[in-house]
C-alpha cells in the first residue's frame, strides 16, 4: 500500500480519535493529529546488491567491502554510476 494512503488511512482515525476524547471531556490530544505523517518519512530506501557475493546493502556503498566489485541497484540490476 502506498504510503499517501496509509497517511489518509491514519489521518482518517486521528480525527475519530481526536472527537472521541474531545466530545468525553478528556484532553485534547494533538499527537493523534502527527500520527498520519509518520508513513510519509519512513520512506524505503534503494537495496544495492554486489553481483559477485551478494552482499546487499541501503547505504550509499558503492563498491562492495568485500570483494571491491561495483554495486548493482537490486530492482533493476544496472550498474550503479556515479
Amino acid at each position: 500500500m502506498k504510503p499517501w494512503k496509509i497517511s489518509l488511512i491514519l489521518f482518517a482515525g486521528s480525527l475519530v480519535l481526536t472527537g472521541f476524547f474531545w466530545m468525553f471531556g478528556l484532553p485534547f490530544f494533538f499527537l493523534f493529529l502527527f500520527i498520519p505523517l509518520i508513513p510519509l518519512f519512513t520512506g524505503s530506501r534503494q537495496r544495492r546488491r554486489c553481483p559477485v557475493c551478494g552482499w546487499e546493502t541501503s547505504g550509499s556503498e558503492r563498491f562492495c567491502p568485500y570483494d571491491a566489485s561495483q554495486l548493482e541497484d537490486s530492482a533493476c540490476g544496472e550498474t550503479g554510476k556515479g
